[in-house]
């Protein structure tokens, strides 16, 4: 096993939940991130996914924000055995007002992801192993 896989799996065993932030590329989630999961998912039966409360969220310039990839992402976390918060969903849109001048995050989508933030962190304690 490679030693990036090691470290990977080291560091989702070590954690109490998984937030996965992803972009939508033609209408599911990166290839690159599909590669990372099916690693941390080997050999068969030492999945470091398995049990670990998960959140999903993106962004995307698209008026969907990201739906439909969160959607493939959420079957292959049910595969792994993952709980995932399902309320609230986020679906971002990036657009004009997602980010103020210098970057931060504007102010209606700040108190919109603080929420949805407190709603995975209660998430996590109430789910994890």
């Amino acid at each position: 096993m490679a030693p990036s896989v090691v470290r990977l799996k080291s560091e989702i065993t070590a954690a109490q939940g998984v937030i996965f932030v992803t972009p939508e590329y033609n209408r599911s989630f990166p290839g690159v991130l599909k590669n990372a999961i099916d690693h941390a998912s080997r050999p068969y039966g030492k999945s470091a996914w398995a049990g670990k409360p998960a959140g999903v969220i993106g962004a995307s310039v698209g008026a969907i924000g990201t739906a439909m990839a969160q959607q493939h992402l959420r079957n292959v976390l049910g595969y792994l055995d993952m709980p995932v918060l399902g309320q609230p969903e986020a679906f971002i849109q990036a657009k004009d007002g997602l980010f103020e001048a210098d970057g931060s995050i504007g102010t209606a989508s700040r108190a919109f992801l603080q929420g949805w933030m407190g709603r995975y962190v209660a998430w996590v304690k109430r789910n994890a192993a």
